[in-house]
């Protein structure tokens, strides 16, 4: 009867030595990583909006009208929205999916996610802009 009091109990102590401590030291270590890791996206969140402010009112569409009233509708550009608005979109995703899929993690795994999804974002940050900027 011993035996099966100690083996109850030692999968207990088990189960409870192998979940993970969310309050803490750990805690706030883990939040001060996060608000780091939040300037880089906050900066990349910052430039995606200033092309969807700045690209529409670029000089490639800047004379849309005159085309259009003189039926050069060829030459008529409309500036990419879905691209522009996915630049936006794109950091914030990527810094709430690193968050979430690193959640209750250890503080390395949480800082590579982080690390890992703003690599990703400024990959594909790059890529919007040289499209943008090409058509």
């Amino acid at each position: 009867m011993s035996a099966g009091g100690a083996t109850g109990t030692g999968t207990g102590a088990t189960a409870a030595h192998d979940a993970p401590r969310t309050s803490g030291p750990r805690r706030w270590k883990v939040v001060v990583l996060a608000a780091l890791f939040a300037l880089p996206f906050a900066y990349d969140v910052f430039e995606a909006v200033s092309n969807l402010v700045s690209v529409p009112q670029g000089a490639r569409y800047a004379n849309n009208d005159f085309y259009r009233e003189n039926g050069l509708d060829g030459l008529v550009a409309e500036p990419p929205w879905a691209v522009l608005v996915l630049g936006v979109l794109l950091p914030v995703v990527a810094y709430v999916l690193a968050l979430v899929v690193s959640r209750r993690r250890r503080l390395a795994v949480v800082a590579l996610a982080l690390l890992t999804g703003l690599a990703a974002t400024a990959a594909l940050t790059l890529t919007i802009t040289a499209y943008v900027t090409s058509i």
